[in-house]
Order: structure tokens, then sequence, then C-alpha cells
């Protein structure tokens, strides 16, 4: 598409006929501009609408791919001027925060349920049992009473001695066993 041929498009068939052949170029500009994909697909959809908005402008002068970049830059330097992007940096930049808290959170606790669980593990039989059944498979006492064919005040005081067993192992108050 050269020359005069260019105006004589219609809004939507020139909107149509970049987002075809120039919209990754757009997109890339913009990225570079903003650091992030939300961000980049807004404002091209902006982008978009001020090339249609502004296409009774456009004389021909300027290859049709430069002008669209240049509507892009101009479009990308208002936003990166404007409140609204400072108010989301912010807001960003305290979700990035929140993120690495809940990340080495999550680690952490992680870090402890493996300690618990190579805890557990090196118990006794009797004991593993029924720290097992309680906390793995949700069993009440006496449903643990049931299948292992143990009184209930059996499976109470090893239950009792496993945890106190358990505390040994682990540090007291990182965790807690319900």
């Amino acid at each position: 598409m050269t020359g005069n041929t260019q105006v004589d498009l219609t809004n939507d068939e020139a909107v149509e006929y970049i987002m075809h052949h120039y919209g990754e170029a757009l997109k890339r500009t913009i990225y570079t501009y903003v650091k992030n994909h939300h961000t980049t697909d807004d404002l091209f959809q902006e982008v978009l609408i001020l090339i249609y908005r502004k296409w009774d402008q456009f004389n021909g002068q300027s290859q049709l791919k430069t002008w669209a970049i240049r509507i892009a830059i101009n479009r990308c330097k208002d936003y990166l001027r404007s409140p609204l992007h400072r108010i989301k940096l912010v807001k960003d930049q305290w979700f990035d925060q929140k993120d690495t808290y809940q990340l080495e959170a999550t680690v952490i606790q992680k870090e402890q349920w493996d300690e618990i669980a190579d805890a557990i593990l090196n118990l006794p039989i009797k004991y593993r049992e029924v720290m097992i059944l309680t906390f793995q498979q949700n069993m009440t006492h006496q449903e643990i009473a049931d299948v292992t064919n143990t009184p209930i005040s059996t499976i109470k005081s090893r239950m009792q001695r496993a945890r106190k067993m358990l505390k040994k192992h682990v540090h007291e108050g990182e965790w807690t066993l319900g």
C-alpha cells in the first residue's frame, strides 16, 4: 500500500490494515516503553482507537508504519507521564513485594512441613501409624481404634507420646499438629 491509496481507506479499513501489517511492531514498540504485557495490550488498544480517530489527519507524507509508530510512542510517553502510571507502578511494586513475601512464606512453610514429615517417618511404627492416620487420612481416634483393632485409650496415649517425641525433633513453636 503506497501513495495516496492509503488515504482513500475508511477508518475501519485503515485500523484493520495497520493491525494486520504493523500490529506486532506496534506492540513491541509499546512494550519497550512500558515493560508490562498487560499495559502493552491496553495501550495497543488505545493506539488503535487513536489511529481510527486521527485517520483523517494522515496525509500520506510519511510511511503509514512510521505514522502509526509515532502515535504509539506519543501515547506511551503520555502514559508514562500520567499519574495513572505512577499509581499503577506503586501498586505493581507493592504486589510484587507481597508476592515475594508470600513466596518466602510458602517456602518456609514447605520446609517446616518437610521437617515434620521426616520426623513423623522416624517415629516407631505404632506412633507413626496414629499420626499418619490422624493427619493424612483425617481419621478420628475412634476410627483409628476400629481400623487397628486397638482400644481407643491406647490410641489417645500413643498420640500424646508421638507428639512429645516429635517436639524433640522439631523446634517447638514453629508448627502445631492440630
